[in-house]
């Protein structure tokens, strides 16, 4: 077997497959079987069908051009010796690409620093589990509308799960219904969904809630006037987000009022706007609570262009790289989030467990270097959440996302 092996690692070195000096038995094998029918269609030089798993078309094109600088006869008798020494892997049973699962993975908006921050968790995971392959799409503006066409074009690719980060959790459901009827697992993941399998949800809300709301008391005391800048009215974490903040402050703090609450979208510039509408609007605000990671620094920056940064209080969530100068500076106090890298790794141990039949709410899962995840039941199915992490200036370093 290893005469074999070691023979089937020098034909894929020729051929570009594989590097001598870095590849395992495991590896070798793998890639052996993976390119199995790639050998055969380029044996026919037929084109190689767009299903053949991934790691074959990433290959094959600079192997082809090898290829096909040998003649006919040479280029037979090569596969032909190939195959003869491939052989006695094969009669070994495999079953890696049947146990390949495809994983589509929808964020709300591609291309700005919070989902990129995600993608790096959802790469480290897909790196980890041979039997997962990720594919990152989503939109160029948080609309659902191009959600909704995304996984339109999804369904006839057929992969294992879809897992959307939702813009509206009512008007996906139609789309993620007839997925479902494809034969595809449907879950969601930082924004929830009114259909799905599992929520991989970003904290728990009413903690969430709870403590943006001491951070704003912290600052401004008990009795003021505060605004809330948020993202869109039908983002279903936004929503949840805004009734805890809203019942925290019915319970504990009745003399916090909130003067107004307005959508920026995911966008700085609309966020600062907003700000800068506030604080003319408003003599009396004292602070503005501004959800949604880009708009944090908006509505920061508008109270440092007012002159008023100190006087007016600005709590929120953003990524740590986002709010590390103001923290810093002493323009902010704290800013709430999550791991975004680990809700991302989590995403997909997450997807992989649904589709090993793994997950049962209050049975404990292997989620990698997280350790052992807990899902919890809710009205839907099911859902698991990460801690709230607090970054402040003396923490903030510790952290690069």
């Amino acid at each position: 077997m290893h005469g074999f092996l070691h023979l089937a690692q020098i034909e894929l070195a020729i051929l570009g497959y594989t590097d001598l000096s870095h590849t395992s038995e495991t590896e070798t094998s793998h890639n052996t079987h993976a390119c199995m029918l790639d050998f055969q269609y380029l044996l026919k030089n037929s084109p190689i069908p767009l299903d053949q798993p991934s790691i074959c078309r990433r290959r094959s094109r600079s192997s082809a051009r090898r290829i096909s600088s040998l003649t006919d006869r040479g280029r037979r008798w090569f596969f032909g010796f190939l195959m003869l020494a491939l052989s006695t892997l094969f009669y070994q049973p495999r079953a890696y690409a049947d146990e390949t699962y495809r994983i589509a993975i929808v964020p709300k908006i591609v291309g700005i620093d919070y989902y990129d921050a995600a993608k790096r968790g959802i790469d480290e995971a897909d790196r980890e589990l041979d039997a997962v392959e990720v594919t990152w799409i989503g939109p160029t503006q948080d609309l659902v509308d191009d959600q909704i066409e995304i996984i339109k074009d999804l369904i006839p690719s057929k992969p294992d799960l879809i897992a959307v980060a939702a813009n509206d959790p009512l008007r996906l459901v139609p789309v993620l219904k007839e997925a479902k009827a494809a034969g595809i697992r449907i879950m969601s993941w930082d924004g929830d969904t009114n259909y799905r399998e599992f929520f991989v949800n970003l904290v728990d809300y009413n903690q969430f809630g709870k403590q943006i709301v001491e951070a704003m008391v912290e600052q401004v005391g008990s009795e003021a006037d505060i605004a809330i800048v948020t993202t869109t009215f039908s983002a279903p974490n936004q929503v949840r987000w805004i009734k805890a903040i809203k019942n925290e402050i019915y319970e504990s703090y009745p003399d916090l009022r909130i003067l107004d609450i307005r959508p920026a979208t995911e966008s700085r510039e609309r966020s600062y706007r907003i700000g800068q509408a506030y604080l003319q609007e408003f003599a009396s605000l004292k602070g503005i609570i501004a959800l949604g990671a880009p708009n944090v620094p908006g509505v920061v920056n508008a109270v440092e262009d007012a002159g008023l940064a100190g006087q007016i209080a600005v709590v929120g969530n953003a990524t740590p790289n986002l709010t590390r100068d103001f923290l810093k500076r002493g323009h902010m106090q704290k800013v709430f989030l999550w791991n975004a890298p680990d809700h991302g790794y989590l995403t997909v141990y997450s997807a992989y467990r649904l589709l090993t039949e793994e997950l049962k709410p209050g049975k404990a899962f292997d989620a990698g270097r997280l350790g052992r995840m807990t899902p919890t039941s809710d009205d839907t199915s099911m859902q698991v959440a990460l801690p709230v992490l607090v970054f402040t200036k003396d923490n903030v370093d510790l952290y690069d996302f």
